[in-house]
């Protein structure tokens, strides 16, 4: 298994509404994209760092059904969508393991 996590702090001023939107845009990526194993999406709790922040894992079974994923046209229009309107980019955090 392989699990991507991924974590954006949002830009100052966007609103509940708009984070809501974006949260269920994320969501929706395990209906849209084939090969998402398992997916969670939330937003930080601030307990231990930020809570201006969306979290998000997603397990694949293999690295073929993450490749898929990651150049999969509904998560490339959200990334640069979401990354542009509503995220601090240089804020994205992404990384990968194996388990």
């Amino acid at each position: 298994m392989i699990r991507h996590i991924f974590l954006g702090t949002f830009k100052d001023g966007v609103s509940e509404e708009n984070k809501q939107k974006v949260l269920a845009d994320m969501q929706a990526m395990k209906e849209k994209i084939p090969g998402v194993a398992a997916q969670q999406v939330g937003f930080s709790t601030g307990w231990a760092g930020k809570d201006n922040q969306i979290v998000m894992t997603v397990d694949f079974q293999t690295k073929a059904d993450f490749d898929v994923y990651m150049t999969h046209p509904y998560h490339m229009e959200h990334v640069d969508k979401l990354g542009t309107e509503y995220f601090d980019r240089s804020s994205f955090v992404a990384a990968q393991f194996e388990f």
